[in-house]
């Protein structure tokens, strides 16, 4: 009787432990799912800063990169202010996306995916 209560018990462990490591794969599957697309350098000197820039006094980039990297993308009049839902783009300025909002095609203008 007592080695068929430990049978059960050690069963019960194994199950416990298995779903354990069930669960750690699927938070490690889950982890690598939301790892930034572009390198952390890369996405803090798309609006003209990044962290050697602050503490050299320094611009990496020349000031027309920096100036087309914050401009709307459709007039290349102002600055981008305006971010796209799902896909968060910011990509124009508030007019030209009122423009795209009211049009009968509304896409985000980088990547075509449906916005509202």
């Amino acid at each position: 009787y007592a080695a068929a209560v430990i049978v059960i018990i050690l069963s019960l462990i194994w199950r416990y432990l298995s779903d354990f490591d069930t669960e750690v794969t699927l938070a490690q599957a889950t982890s690598t799912e939301t790892n930034w697309l572009l390198p952390k350098d890369a996405i803090s000197r798309r609006y003209g800063a990044c962290e050697e820039d602050l503490e050299s006094g320094k611009c990496s980039g020349s000031p027309e990169e920096l100036y087309d990297e914050k401009i709307c993308i459709i007039c290349y009049d102002e600055q981008r202010n305006c971010f796209f839902i799902p896909c968060g783009h910011c990509a124009t300025c508030y007019v030209c996306a009122q423009r795209i909002m009211d049009g009968d095609s509304k896409t985000c203008p980088v990547c075509r995916r449906l916005v509202h």
